[in-house]
């Protein structure tokens, strides 16, 4: 699945330069995933929803949060070179680059 991602209007130094970020929490209870895109002017937004397993999320967004995961959940948060940044124990922002 190709998906171009969604255009953020907000400016850092540690977003990636196409600005393509996705928030994904993972539930632990259910096992399942949401992802929604920031920003106001999504490009192509069909990765967004609510998906039943983190199994059936994009092998690219699985393979990002699996190196999120192994980043421990107290702050301060560290933001990985396109990878993207774990929020807090079950959320991610997640860089499509």
């Amino acid at each position: 699945m190709l998906v171009t991602g969604c255009t953020m209007s907000l400016q850092s130094d540690e977003l990636p330069q196409d600005d393509n970020i996705y928030r994904v929490v993972i539930y632990p209870r259910t096992k399942s995933a949401s992802v929604s895109c920031f920003g106001m002017e999504g490009v192509d937004m069909t990765v967004e929803g609510v998906y039943d397993s983190v199994d059936e999320l994009p092998e690219w967004m699985q393979r990002k949060l699996a190196i999120l995961n192994m980043f421990r959940v107290a702050p301060p948060m560290r933001t990985v070179e396109g990878i993207g940044r774990r929020i807090d124990k079950d959320t991610f922002w997640v860089y499509r680059s």
